[in-house]
Order: structure tokens, then C-alpha cells, then sequence
């Protein structure tokens, strides 16, 4: 779920800077600032779910790390 939620944020995150940059020229009335005001919006949206969804890669690169640990308290002590 997270992977999806990551890569609809990345997809999402890019059409909607198209969109972004390819309105801005045409900024007439307020109409169009607050569709331009909107995008914005929908960008930081994005980039927020990006960077929360991002852990999902490197939680998956710290899991591969296998430590062994020696503790000395918890051995058998022999009489």
C-alpha cells in the first residue's frame, strides 16, 4: 500500500507541475490565480506524500542487515 501510495504521489506530483507550469503564462482574472493557488497546494500535497512514503525504501535496505549480538547476561552460568 505504501508503494502504491508512493508512486500515485510521484505520478500525481508531475502532472500536476505540468499543469502548474504551463499555466501560469495565462493568469488573467482570479479565477486563474486560484486554479494557479490550487496546484500549488496539490504539489505540496504530493511532495508531503513522497517524503512520508519514502521511508517504505529504507526500511526495506536497514531490514537486510543482519546483526548478532552477544550477551553475556543472558548465558547459562556453569558450577
Amino acid at each position: 500500500m505504501k508503494l502504491f501510495s508512493f508512486i500515485l504521489s510521484f505520478i500525481v506530483f508531475f502532472i500536476s507541475l505540468y499543469f502548474f507550469v504551463i499555466e501560469i503564462p495565462n493568469v488573467n482574472n482570479f479565477d486563474e490565480v486560484i486554479y494557479i493557488i490550487l496546484l500549488g497546494i496539490l504539489i505540496v500535497i504530493c511532495i508531503t506524500g513522497i517524503i512520508i512514503n519514502w521511508e517504505y525504501f529504507t526500511l526495506r535496505k536497514k531490514n537486510r542487515i543482519i546483526l548478532f549480538v552477544s550477551n553475556s547476561f543472558s548465558k547459562k552460568a556453569k558450577y
